[in-house]
């Protein structure tokens, strides 16, 4: 288990929503977003667009938030559901 037992009963109580928020699209999805923005930089810029030109574009921003939301969304409710089973299996052998 990821967690201590203790971690994940107060992060259960709080509700998968605020899991997902917190720990999903904050904890996890941001920094991927920031990795997949200055990965951009090099393969998704146009030619002649300059690094300035490139982060005030709105299509940057745009996937700057779909890659942030939806990868926080997916890996944070697949750890979501793997603590459960933990968390079940441990509660199951106690």
């Amino acid at each position: 288990m990821t967690y201590s037992k203790e971690v994940w009963t107060e992060k259960r109580k709080a509700g998968l929503a605020r899991y997902l928020m917190i720990d999903g699209i904050l904890y996890t999805g941001g920094p991927f977003a920031v990795v997949m923005q200055v990965i951009g930089i090099f393969f998704l810029r146009d030619e002649g667009q300059t690094i300035g030109e490139y982060f005030t574009s709105p299509r940057t921003w745009g996937t700057f938030l779909l890659h942030g939301i939806l990868f926080g969304l997916v890996v944070g409710y697949i750890k979501w559901r793997r603590a459960e089973n933990a968390y079940a299996a441990s509660a199951k052998s106690s």
